[in-house]
Order: C-alpha cells, then structure tokens, then sequence
C-alpha cells in the first residue's frame, strides 16, 4: 500500500528515472569509464574481472531527486522545507564519495567527516533536531541536553552511513538492503500518519530498484561509495525522524530496521581489534564475502553474483517485521538478539569453511 496522495505513478517514474540514467551509466561506460571504473584488482576486496564503472549511486541521487521535485508541490510548505534541507544537506555525503569514485584520494576518515558535518547541518538548521532516547533508562536523562541530541544525532548518521559502505562488497548487497531498509521506513511512516516521509522513504526505495536491476546479479555497474554513503546517510536520518515522530515506538525498531549494516560494523570493528588492525583499513573477511568464498573458493566467477540472495532473504524477515512491532520493545530485542546470534554462528561456520 502506498502513502496517498503519492500515486503509483510517481512511483513508476522515479524507477523510471533511475533506470534510465542507470542503464546511460553501465551500457555506455566509454564516456566515463576512464575515471570512474573499477578495475580488477585495484582494491583489496574487489572481487570483479573486468573494469566496471563504479558511479551507479548518481543515478540513484538522480532519481531520488526527481521523486522529490514531484513531491513538491503536494506538500505543506513546512514540511517541505524539512525534506529539502535533509536532502540538501545529505547531498554533501553523496557529492564527497562521488568524489572519492572518480579521484580514489577522499579517505575513509574525511567521508566519515563529511557525514557528520551534513549532518550536523541538518540538525542545526532543523531546531537542533537531535536523537532524544535510545531505549535504556539509565542513558535517557542524559538527552535532555540539546548539544548532546545533535551530536549523537551526527554520529549516527555518520556511522550508519560508513556501515552502508561497509556491505557493499557483492553485488546487490548495499542495494538490496537499500530496498528493504526503505520498505520497512515507508511502512512504519504509513502506520505513524507520517505521510511525507513515507513518501520520501519510498522514493529512496524505487530509486535503488532501478540501480538493482544492472547490479544484481552480473554487476554491470557498482554503487559506489557516493550512493552507498548517501544510501546510509539518508536511511539513517529518516529512521530518526520516524521512529521519534511514531510516538509510542521503541527506540528498538531502529535498530532491527538496520541491524546488518549496524552489526556488520561493530563485529568488524571487533574483529579487526582483536587481529591488532586498523578499523579504517578495507579487507576481505566481510560476511558477503565469506559467503561468496565458500561457494566458489574465492575466484570470481557466476556463482558469486548471486551471493546477494541468500544474505537478503535471511535479512528482510528482521527488517520488513519490525514496523509490526513498533511498540513492542520486548519482541524487537528479541529479534535483534536473534539476528546477532545467526550471524555470528554463520560467520563462525564460514571462517573456519575459509581456513581450511
């Protein structure tokens, strides 16, 4: 069910739109692939054959754009000022890892930084919009101050966008999740009376459909850190902005809505403390890529372009039931305990698969 009054053919023209500039992207690379493509081995984790362009995320930007021209007029004048500044200020996370796409000199460290300044901006310009709970009682109190909101509110935002990053290493993985993480935002607006951002949260979604299908599963064209960092950003604000507008909601359904990219993170971060390694460096010991190893041995090859599958079906049951448990606490920790126990057991079971 889609939000009224945005009609199913705004829909179909903003997928429209990414297909399109999309397909302009991947089936005629020679215009751009000279800066933007990926070659076989240029990073530590590329697991492609052939020089792909790696700028798919603009036309994803692109669409999501479009959608939110179409919007416009349909909207209040308040809450149309808030959806552009968000959009505005965001763009600075997708232009930076553009940026990266197509120079390879913007680190991982001043994409972080670009995150959180996009979007300490948007906090600054919305009221010092910020995150007022996290669901434990003994932190809670500690949110009463608005300096404190806008800062976890930036770091957030930040975080989730480098954990976008973070799974995007096979395709349709980033995308994928992309879709769904958007699906679950639009539900829970719609139960919420959130109207605008549900359609906004949709436009995300059908704008990283149309990326999906030249992604998944041959790899035509990557996202790129532009549209995986902007995917991150984007889902990250608009999971604030509705589970803190849905009211009664739990502080907890943010977290199963993004329970990969957020414990693909943190048991990275462990990992790589616990091997004396630096949390910025990229490897090849990712969950994906485990995964694709055990099917094909590590070479790339067919089998490993469908690796997205399996990891997004065992996902989206976390992700898509979690708005129909928005205030259930309880439930959503259940599940997240649940998510994080699978996890750990499969990567545990890959790894060993890996060293042996």
């Amino acid at each position: 069910m889609l939000p009224a009054p945005f009609s199913t053919d705004h829909v179909w023209i903003v997928l429209a739109t990414s297909l399109c500039c999309v397909a302009a992207l991947a089936l005629v690379p020679r215009w751009h692939i000279g800066f933007s493509g990926d070659r076989p081995g240029q990073t530590i984790q590329a697991a492609h054959a052939r020089t792909v362009p790696r700028i798919g995320g603009v036309g994803v930007y692109l669409a999501g754009l479009a959608g939110l021209l179409l919007l416009s007029p349909q909207l209040p004048t308040l809450t149309l000022d808030i959806l552009w500044k968000l959009w505005a200020c965001l763009s600075i996370v997708f232009f930076v890892g553009l940026l990266e796409d197509t120079t390879r000199r913007i680190s991982a460290s001043w994409r972080y930084i670009a995150a959180l300044v996009a979007a300490g901006l948007f906090s600054w310009m919305h009221d010092s919009y910020g995150i007022a709970s996290v669901g434990f009682d003994l932190l809670d109190p500690g949110f009463n101050s608005s300096g404190l909101r806008l800062a976890f509110f930036a770091f957030a935002v930040a975080s989730v966008s480098h954990a976008f990053n973070l799974i995007d290493g096979q395709n349709g993985v980033c995308s994928g999740v992309s879709i769904l993480v958007f699906s679950a935002l639009a539900v829970t607006a719609v139960r919420t009376d959130q109207i605008a951002l549900a359609q906004l949260a949709t436009i995300m979604a059908a704008a990283n459909l149309g990326f999906f299908v030249f992604n998944f599963p041959l790899g035509k064209i990557f996202l790129g850190d532009g549209g995986a960092y902007f995917n991150g950003a984007m889902a990250a604000a608009l999971t604030v902005l509705i589970v803190q507008g849905a009211g009664r909601a739990s502080p907890w359904l943010a977290i199963l809505i993004l329970i990969y990219p957020i414990w693909e993170t943190l048991f990275s971060m462990a990992r790589r403390l616990r091997a004396r390694q630096p949390f910025h460096l990229a490897d090849k010991h990712h969950l994906h890529h485990l995964a694709a190893a055990a099917l094909s041995g590590a070479a790339p090859n067919r089998q490993t372009q469908w690796i997205a599958a399996p990891l997004l079906l065992s996902v989206a049951p976390f992700v898509l039931s979690a708005p129909l448990l928005a205030e259930q606490p309880a439930r959503l920790q259940l599940l997240s305990l649940l998510f994080v126990t699978g996890y750990c057991l499969l990567y545990r079971h890959l790894a060993r698969r890996d060293a042996a």
